[in-house]
């Protein structure tokens, strides 16, 4: 697991997954967390657990909750030192194991795209109900399991990645090349742009590359949700379905870790 976590550090440090050229265009994906947040209180203690390169957090502080409230957990150290440099509450930590955080701290969690590359997902979201105080909420969004594109862009080619991790590092250079040619006319239909190469090189690796990749549906969310002692509020499927995003509830008896 130390080496698997090791590479996945490596890789999302030099590839800050978040920061696109095609900027708010993002927001028009999570229309229940642009629900969930104006609902928050200002001083509201907000951990965004996988936080990336840090595009969510501008976005909690322009709808209304205080800076000194928002906490950033990231597994590379670039994007903790990013949002440092920005002014925000920023730890190095491991979404399976938050060692540094204390039990029931947290009013709101949010965990975008995270858990589902994770060694041991449900594991993980133990570790965000154990942060999360008794009475607060969490918010999810992992990749649709009923949705064909990931059993194209990362089942189908388990070839690359293998090749990727286990011999050459510049198996990814010629294969985001080659694709390249396939995937463009696709983002220009979904965005109205074609994606810049870093843009286009930093999504290659988040979807192609990376190690791990759990598909999530909502029997599996409540399944997670029933045996933490927590309860799904309200599902919703982002823009195209890529995604599955849910609101779960952290009830009174709810386990985490500690327990």
């Amino acid at each position: 697991m130390a080496d698997r976590t090791d590479n996945t550090r490596t890789m999302y440090s030099e590839y800050r997954f978040g920061t696109f050229s095609y900027g708010d265009k993002r927001e028009a994906y999570e229309s229940l967390l642009f629900e969930l947040l104006p609902k928050a209180k200002p001083d509201s203690i907000l951990f965004d657990v996988g936080c990336g390169s840090g595009y969510w957090l501008d976005v909690y502080v322009r709808l209304g909750i205080r800076k000194d409230c928002i906490n950033c957990i990231d597994l590379a150290p670039a994007n903790v030192e990013a949002a440092r440099a920005r002014g925000f509450n920023a730890t190095v930590g491991n979404v399976m194991d938050l060692v540094n955080i204390p039990d029931k701290v947290s009013d709101l969690t949010v965990s975008i795209g995270v858990i589902h590359c994770a060694r041991d997902p449900f594991r993980a979201f133990r570790e965000l109900v154990r942060i999360t105080k008794p009475g607060g909420l969490i918010y999810l969004n992992l990749y649709n399991k009923y949705h064909p594109y990931y059993y194209i862009v990362h089942r189908a080619t388990f070839p690359i990645r293998f090749l990727y991790w286990n011999w050459n590092r510049k198996v990814a250079d010629v294969a985001y090349w080659c694709a390249k040619p396939v995937f463009q006319p696709l983002t220009y239909l979904a965005l109205g742009e074609f994606l810049d190469d870093k843009t286009g090189k930093t999504m290659f690796m988040d979807q192609v590359i990376t190690p791990i990749a759990h598909l999530y549906s909502k029997s599996m969310f409540n399944s997670y949700a029933a045996r933490c002692g927590c309860t799904v509020q309200a599902f919703r499927y982002n823009r195209y379905k890529l995604m599955l995003a849910a609101v779960i509830r952290v009830n009174e008896d709810a386990s985490g870790r500690s327990q």
